[in-house]
């Protein structure tokens, strides 16, 4: 038979169990949230950089248009300046070859990012869900500890996990720990 102060003292030990599970999942969200600001800082970087490039690209297009037409001139005018224009041409197209795999780079690593993302918002998901049943848990602990009908009854039933008697109304075994 064990006294209400022993009873105390185990819902005692269990209920700071629970609240070391729970210290356990706020240390583990505020890990995720910090995750999620850094992700969110690396997308605003990607995102500025991309802009970068939209804003490089479309410069670069006013100036093959500014090329086009002093090549224009240039052949018109001077054909020993041919040579320089081919050669003009191939450097913009080693420039225009070297910004497109820039610019595929970072649309993979921006990929790279979001799928990252989303498999943070699946832990995040995992995370509440668990942390939804620990609440559930705990409200389910919570009522049946009723103290008016726990005092004073002692019911020689078993656990049935390890055969050791607990009373009547206890939610988890003394000796074991297992939910009755």
């Amino acid at each position: 038979m064990t006294t209400e102060k022993d009873y105390v003292e185990r819902l005692e030990k269990i209920i700071d169990k629970q609240d070391a599970l729970l210290s356990q999942l706020d240390a583990k969200f505020n890990q995720q949230d910090s995750l999620n600001e850094a992700i969110i800082k690396q997308n605003n970087f990607l995102k500025e950089d991309i802009q970068k490039h939209k804003n490089l690209t479309r410069d670069m297009n006013k100036t093959v248009t500014q090329q086009k037409n002093v090549v224009a001139k240039l052949k018109k005018e001077l054909e020993d300046q041919l040579k320089i224009q081919q050669d003009l041409h191939k450097d913009y197209g080693e420039v225009i070859k070297q910004l497109t795999d820039d610019l595929e780079e970072e649309q993979n690593k921006n990929e790279a990012l979001i799928k990252r993302q989303k498999e943070l918002e699946s832990e995040v998901e995992k995370l509440n869900a668990d942390l939804t049943k620990v609440k559930n848990t705990l409200n389910n602990a919570a009522s049946t500890f009723d103290n008016d009908s726990l005092k004073d009854k002692v019911n020689d039933s078993k656990c049935p996990n390890c055969g050791a008697e607990v009373q009547e109304g206890f939610a988890f075994c003394d000796s074991c720990g297992t939910k009755l």
